[in-house]
């Protein structure tokens, strides 16, 4: 996991898991919970971080760029295919984590934002009665799930709200409110909350990849942004410096 320390927040150190999970038609081929789960990163001659892992049939690489102009980090997950087959259903989970950043945590979900049924509002307004696990929630983005219920997750204990995301912006804002972070997908599927004791993150998870053919390569993009503001100032900066300034594919 990389560590993230911002000059202007002293004592509070985000954590980076990138990636935290690799899936392929659903499955999951590598989790940062598993056994000896380690990444090994490399800064390059741009100043980026890398990390590299190889699979029988396809790798994956990964590259945090730091943008100090933008006050933001851009990350890209890098799918190719090495294999004879055409791969489906690739996919990436990235946990932005804030259990070191005090300053960040919020016990009841009070000062994480993020538009659900079309506005802003903070997560402890959802309800969660009917959640299997109300500290572990998922939000699905807009459109994709008709029946407006809680569904339970199998294996790791959790529930996709009857909320939808209209945004791919995840918001934690500090307690003074003069400080925010987020974290943002470019095509984004869902946005998902850990807010328990230990597991205390952020995610915005991108689109599956749909196919991958032999010998391409396909790209998995988001950010993580920082702001000497509130969640309203964070939100006004990507507007007006993120949204349009996605790297080329």
């Amino acid at each position: 996991m990389l560590a993230i320390e911002v000059a202007y927040w002293p004592g509070n150190e985000f954590g980076l898991w990138m990636p935290e999970t690799v899936f392929v038609s659903g499955k999951t081929v590598w989790g940062n919970w598993w056994e000896d789960a380690h990444q090994d990163f490399e800064q390059d001659p741009r100043g980026r971080w890398v990390t590299r892992r190889v699979f029988d049939q396809f790798t994956i690489t990964s590259v945090l760029a730091p943008d100090p102009a933008r006050s933001c980090l851009w990350y890209r997950h890098t799918f190719e295919n090495t294999g004879r087959a055409t791969l489906q259903g690739l996919n990436t989970q990235t946990c932005f984590h804030l259990v070191n950043a005090p300053q960040f945590i919020s016990l009841q979900g009070s000062r994480i934002w993020a538009s659900l049924d079309g506005r802003w509002m903070t997560t402890d307004r959802v309800e969660r009665e009917r959640s299997p696990d109300p500290r572990r929630v998922v939000f699905l983005r807009e459109g994709l799930r008709k029946e407006r219920t809680v569904v339970s997750l199998k294996g790791f204990p959790r529930a996709m709200m009857p909320e939808a995301a209209h945004h791919p912006l995840f918001i934690a804002e500090n307690f003074e409110g003069n400080g925010s972070v987020g974290i943002a997908s470019r095509h984004f599927e869902q946005l998902f909350n850990n807010n328990d004791p230990i597991l205390r993150c952020l995610h915005s998870e991108p689109m599956p990849i749909a196919e991958l053919e032999p010998g391409r390569k396909a790209h998995q993009d988001a950010a993580l942004i920082f702001c000497k503001g509130d969640h309203q100032g964070l939100l006004g900066h990507y507007q007006r410096r993120i949204a349009s300034s996605w790297p080329a594919d």
